[in-house]
């Protein structure tokens, strides 16, 4: 009797244990393995379908955690849940605390080992790294769990490729192919040695590997990931047909979509550089077309400028292309390079095909630019060299120019005064007066009556009147000419110089041309400050060129803002450039020295009005405080008298720049006559940060 109760009392409960599994569990795992497989967003994160299957996945473990926690899958359940929260990567603390409850809830479950790894992920993934790499060398300690040791290496060896800790990362990778060759992590850990040494430029080194590795008995896979990096680390060592051969091989023999674009890549880049630039560039279009708005496409559309830029030096194509990286992967890693090597382009083309109207000024500080994007971010100072002899050898072509202008202005003289001679000896009144009244009459049609005296006069008018123009022309351009040659010789040559010899001794080492330039700078610009920076560097003082940048953009915004009080209008004019210029250091002064300007000076708060608007939306703003004392980001708040701030210029005035008060003394110090103290007056200027 007992039995015929027991029997089916049995099969019931297997039936309620088969339907948690079929029904619930089995359905989670489904999904799980779904989500799983899909593949990650360019950015390292999973789908949105991906999250809503881990949800789900959730969502039916909690089923069979609180209607069936006594049954066989309940740390099936709270395993599977927490993994969820680990892959979804927004709540790492849920996460951790469910691998914990496994652990202390269900000590005896197979789930137990990999929950301990599984936390240590968590705890990295969670930037508690420290705490990351003692659970992990503290789980190698159990002996328990030596089938999972190769795990904990292998996270080991990436978490420390990651931080590009090579030599940590091949340490850990050779001691688990040392260990344990017949785990299924050795495949792995053989490819990461490779990339490992890959990633720290031993190119070479990475290639021995990998050869190694395709003689191995590896997947497939892995061998085709190895040729991948072998195609790669030839061509960085320049061995471009190598590079192509294996790229051309992998196509053949490559079946996952997701890698075949990224060897098209590695095929074109490797085609160029053996000149083959309208194939390459072909490939490359037809990978942006293929994988639009994604990593792809921006890491092709960069080597699409590279080749424009380096290869075919078509800067304008260089722009079109770098500029589109961004738009098409707003995280790709190539952003910065992208944005930078098209303001260098852009640079070289104004360089090359600078404005006829463009002041020297301008022009050179162009020439300036570009050269320290070649020392700064290209690391090309031969470039960087031929900029700078340019600037300075454009000293002589203004001479020419100069002297060119002169013998105009002597011939122009000449000729007025042979024609004022003509007119005295035929009596002809070409007085200022007579010129005044006769040019009136110029326009009017000429009549039979009018006499040959009238006639002669007013030729002589129209003639003395172009002369003396043409001539008033020519001094003006003479003059401006000499303040060019003035600021040729007392700031852009010295400073032209002054790089170079840090060129020469910090980057090239060269200390015969660094001696050259030194006994220069002493001989043709004592006094100079960039001699004295000279003097300095050679002394042993670190100088970077971000000092001078900060000693030059000083004096333009100071020449600028001096004129502030008596002629607002030029200071308007001088400090525009200034607040366009996003990477000028008093971009943001220039830009309240404006709206200042505008509104209180020249009552005219609608152009002060964009300036203070700007302002107001950069955070970190030292100018905001001081705006919202007379403008609210909307009106204008009206005072009796000019704010604070007034007070608080004539206290803080312009700071002087400690560097060139030190330049000012030693080059008194220095100077064998006295200098004639500059003019030190303090101007009331808009507040400074």
């Amino acid at each position: 009797m007992l039995r015929k109760l027991v029997l089916p009392l049995f099969i019931v409960l297997l039936t309620i244990t088969g339907c948690v599994y079929y029904n619930t569990f089995f359905n989670a795992e489904k999904y799980f393995e779904e989500a799983n497989t899909m593949a990650l967003r360019d950015d390292g994160t999973p789908t949105v379908n991906a999250i809503q299957k881990y949800n789900k996945v959730i969502k039916k473990c909690g089923v069979v955690l609180t209607d069936y926690k006594d049954s066989k899958y309940a740390d099936d359940a709270l395993f599977l849940m927490a993994k969820c929260l680990y892959y979804i990567g927004r709540n790492y603390t849920q996460a951790i605390k469910n691998f914990e409850e496994l652990i202390e809830f269900y000590p005896e479950s197979e789930f137990v080992p990999e929950a301990m790894i599984y936390i240590a992920r968590s705890k990295y993934n969670f930037r508690q790294k420290e705490e990351a790499y003692q659970l992990l060398h503290d789980f190698l300690l159990l002996d328990e769990f030596k089938e999972y040791h190769p795990q904990a290496l292998q996270l080991l060896a990436n978490y420390h490729l990651e931080e590009e800790d090579y030599v940590q990362t091949d340490f850990y990778l050779q001691k688990l192919i040392e260990k344990y060759p017949k785990s299924k992590e050795y495949e792995t850990a053989f490819f990461l040695k490779g990339k490992s040494q890959h990633d720290a430029g031993n190119y070479k080194n990475s290639n021995d590997i990998f050869f190694s590795l395709l003689k191995s008995k590896v997947s497939r896979n892995i061998k085709y990931d190895a040729r991948y990096y072998m195609a790669l680390n030839f061509l960085l060592m320049d061995d471009f047909q190598n590079s192509v051969d294996y790229a051309n091989y992998l196509l053949k023999k490559e079946y996952r979509e997701s890698e075949i674009s990224k060897i098209r890549i590695l095929q074109a880049r490797g085609l160029a550089e053996l000149e083959n630039t309208d194939e390459a560039i072909a490939i490359l279009q037809a990978v942006t077309e293929d994988n639009k708005r994604s990593k792809l496409a921006a890491d092709s559309f960069f080597y699409l400028g590279e080749i424009h830029f380096n290869i075919l030096l078509d800067y304008q194509g260089a722009i079109d292309n770098y500029n589109k990286v961004k738009t098409e992967f707003s995280k790709s890693e190539f952003i910065e390079q992208a944005l930078t090597k098209s303001a260098v382009a852009s640079q070289i083309i104004q360089f090359h095909n600078p404005s006829s109207n463009i002041e020297a000024e301008q022009l050179v500080n162009q020439q300036f630019k570009l050269a320290e994007f070649y020392i700064e971010t290209l690391n090309m100072p031969d470039s960087a060299l031929m900029v700078y002899d340019i600037v300075i050898t454009q000293k002589a072509d203004l001479i020419k120019q100069l002297d060119s202008l002169e013998a105009a202005a002597k011939i122009l003289e000449f000729r007025i005064d042979s024609l004022q001679t003509i007119s005295d000896s035929l009596q002809l009144d070409l007085s200022i007066d007579t010129l005044k009244t006769l040019g009136d009459s110029l326009q009017i049609e000429k009549t039979e009556t009018q006499s040959d005296t009238m006639k002669t006069t007013q030729e002589s008018v129209v003639t003395l009147v172009q002369l003396q123009s043409e001539y008033n022309t020519v001094n003006m351009k003479i003059e401006n000419q000499i303040g060019n040659l003035e600021q040729y010789d007392c700031e852009f040559i010295p400073y032209a110089k002054f790089v170079k010899l840090w060129i020469f001794k910090t980057m090239l080492n060269d200390s015969t041309e660094v001696q050259n330039i030194f006994n220069d700078l002493q001989q043709n610009y004592p006094g100079n400050r960039y001699a004295f920076a000279a003097s300095s560097l050679l002394e042993g003082k670190e100088l970077e060129l971000t000092t001078l940048r900060h000693i030059k953009e000083l004096e333009e915004y100071q020449r600028a803002i001096e004129h502030f009080e008596n002629n607002p209008s030029t200071s308007v004019e001088l400090l525009l450039p200034i607040a366009q210029n996003d990477e000028h250091e008093f971009s943001k002064k220039a830009m309240y020295s404006l709206g200042y300007i505008q509104y209180f000076l020249l009552a005219d708060s609608l152009s002060a009005k964009p300036f203070l608007d700007s302002l107001l939306t950069i955070e970190d703003n030292d100018f905001k405080s001081s705006i919202y004392q007379f403008y609210d980001g909307t009106f204008f708040i009206k005072l009796n008298q000019l704010p604070a701030l007034k007070l608080q210029i004539e206290k803080e005035k312009e700071q002087e720049d400690t560097l060139k008060k030190q330049e000012e003394q030693k080059e008194l110090e220095k100077s064998e006559e006295p200098q004639k103290s500059e003019n030190t007056e303090e101007k009331s200027k808009p507040v400074k940060p």
